[in-house]
């Protein structure tokens, strides 16, 4: 295949756009398409494909190298209905570059569709995305509070946040099982290894994450074990992220799931357990977080907007990251709001023995008294 080539760039009267066109004689139809959001880390935009087919192949150049490939096929809003009005067949496109782009590089980034000659032109408002990039990971136990600091954080911080999206544990799962093992007796296995078939999951995972927010910056607020678990995989994909864990005393959080959820106490505490237990395993293997207790959200907001600003090394957010705890409602049961001590929370003889069995290790790990 011939590489591409970088067309001249062409002044246009204000107010007015042009469709790119071939260079070179072709039988091929004209592509059609733009470049919309730029990023260190990534190109979006959407491309027309033939009649009859549902992708297209793109390519992203910066320097006269190509540093990216992608395919134009993921569907959306307004493309789908251009198709239905028979006005075009397009679809978007996200390119994941093989290496960070400077920001001031960003304006010489072009896409090709491969086998074309002409670039898809820029929009004529193309996004750019903030850089450096911010990736907060929030996570812990059910009704720790990691709602209330997620949207705190979207709010001062100006990040997108999809809500709890539960997707990262899939990719991590997924990304374990295409590991392979280089000293497996499988031949299978040891392929995978050696031509790293984990990067699969990596690649999927970077792309539904940077597509879906729109940016290289979010917060991703997924609590549960299993989120717990995927953050050193997390870390593998998202380099320079990062990672929050929220606490809650025992006590207060086994009557708030109670008083949420309902089912079984020694499923609550057991679940309280796991997760406390899992982030003891997991923390060591990232390369910073901070633990943020949600008691203190309540009763010192200032010191935990300190710790948070220092610790995503923008100290000027501590005074927006405070006025946003004290005015986020936090969602509240109603129960469990200043609960620590389980003598007094109202439980039957035997759930104080079945508390003390479950949660006791965990507790005597983080000092809960």
């Amino acid at each position: 295949m011939n590489k591409p080539t970088t067309a001249a760039p062409v002044s246009l009267p204000h107010g007015k756009s042009a469709e790119p066109v071939q260079s070179r004689p072709s039988q091929a139809a004209i592509v059609k398409g733009r470049i919309e959001k730029l990023s260190n880390e990534f190109v979006i935009g959407w491309a027309s494909v033939s009649a009859g087919d549902h992708h297209t192949h793109v390519c992203a150049m910066a320097g006269g190298e190509i540093i990216g490939y992608g395919i134009a096929n993921i569907t959306r809003p307004d493309l789908d209905k251009a198709r239905q009005e028979g006005k075009m067949d397009a679809y978007a496109f996200i390119i994941i570059f093989d290496r960070l782009v400077l920001s001031e590089s960003l304006k010489a980034i072009n896409v090709f569709v491969v086998g074309q000659a002409t670039m898809l032109i820029k929009a004529d408002q193309v996004k750019i995305d903030r850089s450096p990039p911010l990736r907060l990971f929030l996570m812990g136990s059910p009704r720790s509070g990691t709602s209330q600091l997620g949207s705190t954080l979207t709010k001062a911080l100006g990040l997108p946040w999809l809500g709890e999206g539960h997707g990262a544990p899939l990719f991590a799962n997924a990304a374990d099982a295409l590991s392979g093992d280089i000293n497996d007796r499988n031949g299978l296995a040891r392929f995978m290894a050696q031509q790293h078939f984990r990067q699969i999951a990596v690649a999927a995972a970077k792309k539904a994450y940077f597509y879906l927010h729109g940016s290289a910056s979010f917060v991703d607020k997924t609590p549960g074990i299993k989120m717990i678990s995927a953050a050193p995989f997390l870390n593998e994909c998202f380099p320079r992220s990062r990672f929050v864990f929220q606490r809650r005393n025992p006590v207060s959080n086994v009557l708030s799931r109670m008083a949420k959820f309902g089912g079984s106490f020694e499923s609550h505490c057991r679940d309280w357990a796991s997760a406390m237990d899992e982030w003891l395993k997991v923390r060591p293997l990232l390369p910073h977080y901070v633990e943020i207790q949600q008691e203190e959200m309540l009763e010192a907001p200032e010191r935990v907007a300190k710790s948070l600003a220092e610790y995503i090394n923008i100290p000027e957010s501590a005074d927006r990251i405070c006025q946003s705890l004290k005015t986020e409602s936090m969602e509240r049961t109603g129960a469990g709001v200043g609960q620590t001590d389980r003598l007094k929370a109202g439980w039957t003889s035997e759930q104080v023995t079945v508390f003390e069995k479950i949660c006791g290790r965990a507790m005597r790990a983080y000092d809960y008294k």
